[in-house]
């Protein structure tokens, strides 16, 4: 039987139908924020959040379903038994250790996407230009996350170059988001912080953890590394708590700048193509961010 669609437009048609719905979801989210509805904006988006993760359930299982299991109940009548058995059948790769620890990490990066996009949207309600680019740039940083996971699920991408470099883009913008939503609840509700070092520490775990999973580089020896790495994001967070303003943008680049030499002296390492010049590249790009904006940076604004 010839299939309905070829296996290039599917994934097309798929990616770009969750895009869509992100990018209308925000759009309303920002809207209803704009209203200062926030307890209805906060219900708003875990609704759209859900959406989001039945979607990508959708994507995941279209891939790895058992075909025709359900087809089979129509032949053999609508029996209890065998309608269970069916649908036992139809959703085996879920009990399945490897393909459900993959659908996990693939939650990961959306998840911190969406969620601190909707958190700098709350701390933004009335600022409508902020609030499109939010829209706009996660929206783009979202679809490249879902067409990542189709591609990864049908083949290896990391054959392709342009797409990993494409996917690293996304991945440090979801950095900088994060970390940006962060510092602005803290000092926004004024938390202290430890807050902001458990916060910290945690995503940066995530954000680690989810991109050695993907380039295959994870096992049980490299978590120590995650771990220092974290830790080393959280002092970061704490010199950053203690010195800067409210400007908590400047303070995600800041923190962002720290995160991407980490990650990327980790990747190398891991790689087995780690050398001086490299790691003198990144400590370079790192501390001319950071002079830039600690020269430019106003900190007798800060609120205490």
């Amino acid at each position: 039987m010839k299939p309905l669609m070829s296996e290039s437009y599917q994934k097309f048609l798929s990616t770009l139908i969750v895009t869509i719905g992100a990018f209308l979801g925000f759009e309303a989210l920002a809207y209803s924020i704009g209203l200062y509805q926030l307890r209805q904006s906060l219900y708003l988006s875990f609704y759209i959040y859900a959406f989001h993760i039945f979607w990508l359930t959708f994507i995941f299982d279209l891939h790895l379903k058992n075909r025709g299991v359900l087809a089979a109940v129509w032949i053999e009548g609508w029996d209890l038994k065998i309608i269970w058995k069916a649908l036992l059948q139809r959703f085996d790769y879920m009990f399945n250790w490897h393909h459900f620890r993959h659908f996990q990490n693939y939650l990961v990066l959306p998840g911190l996407l969406y969620w601190s996009a909707v958190t700098l949207l709350f701390l933004n309600p009335f600022n409508f230009g902020l609030k499109q680019a939010l829209v706009l740039f996660t929206t783009i940083a979202m679809g490249v996350t879902y067409w990542f996971m189709k591609e990864h699920i049908s083949r290896r991408l990391e054959a392709i170059d342009w797409w990993i470099r494409i996917l690293s883009i996304a991945k440090l913008f979801a950095a900088f988001l994060v970390y940006s939503a962060l510092i602005g609840i803290t000092f926004h509700f004024g938390y202290d912080a430890t807050f902001l070092l458990l916060a910290v520490s945690t995503v940066t775990f995530l954000l680690i953890y989810q991109a050695l999973f993907q380039h295959n580089l994870l096992n049980f020896s490299i978590l120590l590394w995650i771990v220092i790495a974290s830790l080393v994001m959280a002092i970061v967070s704490l010199w950053v708590y203690s010195n800067w303003n409210t400007q908590y943008f400047t303070a995600g680049v800041v923190m962002l700048a720290v995160y991407n030499s980490l990650w990327g002296i980790l990747h190398h390492y891991l790689d087995g193509t780690l050398t001086r010049k490299i790691v003198f590249e990144y400590l370079v790009m790192m501390i001319l961010v950071v002079s830039v904006l600690f020269a430019s940076h106003n900190f007798n604004q800060r609120i205490v």
